[in-house]
């Protein structure tokens, strides 16, 4: 039998489908109760449609989100706040897309601190709170944490999983309800100077979303001075004749452009393989944008310190 010395076209297999938050749901172990407790939550969390989940999540973010505006009260000296209005109108507005804010991670307290800085008038909302990424290990420990984290809008992110674990899927599944989705792309708290690399998954929940979503970058500064991540016992410490915080909210950032050339140029791609390799280089170049966009931030809001804004 001769053997032909044309070379054969490898046939690339399609792209297959990944599973998307139901079926990943429906893999998550349950053989004891620690484990029904955080399968439930979060099959309830990703649909937030049950009769009882809008007032019990009313009362959960409600309740934090004032307390979280009495410790900045009672215990710091000043807090000074940046153009805040430039994410409440966007909330409170009537709109069409999903939002997406960033920020730095300087504590474990980062969330929900900051959002004690919110108007009293959007504290009770869930509407008007935050979705955010928290980390499983930390938050989801029992089945009561289970239900406090999930009605309090915190989807269970397991660091180091990747961007197509099912936090990723639920965040996806927020913002095409047109939900705020808070994210803190380095991943990891962080009390360097300089802002950490980011993590792609934000750049997947941007480029994903059904609806290119407005994205706002948010810097602050002083939760690393009250739980320094040195400490042995991870308290906060704030000093109320001493501790001040800082927190600038800056413009859009604009990717409309960037997703839909994305998505042209991928809709003349025939094989998975050139389609990831196109995929990869967007997520980095739009998380190139987010760094430099947050960082650019970060510098306004340092010269505004130290031309006294915490004075």
């Amino acid at each position: 039998m001769s053997v032909s010395s044309e070379k054969q076209q490898l046939v690339e297999p399609p792209e297959l489908p990944r599973p998307g938050a139901k079926e990943l749901i429906d893999l998550l172990p349950r053989t004891n109760w620690r484990e029904r407790s955080f399968a439930y939550w979060a099959e309830r969390q990703l649909c937030a449609n049950d009769p009882w989940w809008r007032p019990l999540s009313s009362a959960v973010v409600g309740v934090s989100t004032s307390a979280m505006s009495l410790f900045l009260a009672l215990g710091f000296r000043k807090v000074v706040v940046e153009d805040l209005h430039k994410l409440t109108d966007v909330i409170e507005a009537q709109r069409d897309r999903p939002v997406i804010t960033i920020a730095n991670h300087e504590s474990t307290m980062d969330d929900p601190t900051m959002w004690g800085i919110m108007p009293t008038r959007m504290r009770w909302n869930p509407d008007y709170t935050r979705w955010t990424l928290g980390a499983q290990e930390l938050l989801y420990k029992n089945p009561p944490l289970n239900a406090f984290f999930a009605l309090g809008q915190t989807i269970p992110t397991i660091r180091g999983d990747g961007i197509y674990q099912l936090a990723v899927e639920i965040g996806i599944q927020r913002l095409r309800e047109n939900k705020w989705l808070h994210v803190f792309p380095e991943g990891k708290v962080n009390q360097d100077e300089s802002i950490g690399r980011f993590k792609w998954g934000v750049g997947r929940l941007i480029m994903e979303s059904e609806r290119v979503p407005i994205v706002l970058p948010i810097f602050f500064t002083g939760m690393k001075e009250i739980m320094p991540l040195s400490q042995k016992v991870p308290v906060p410490r704030p000093n109320p004749f001493k501790s001040t915080l800082y927190l600038k909210v800056g413009d859009e950032i604009d990717f409309t452009a960037q997703i839909e050339e994305w998505k042209d140029a991928r809709a003349k791609l025939s094989s998975a393989k050139e389609k990831n390799q196109l995929d990869e280089l967007v997520r980095i170049a739009v998380v190139d944008r987010l760094w430099a966009s947050l960082d650019s931030l970060k510098a306004e809001s340092t010269a505004a310190i130290a031309h006294g804004a915490l004075d």
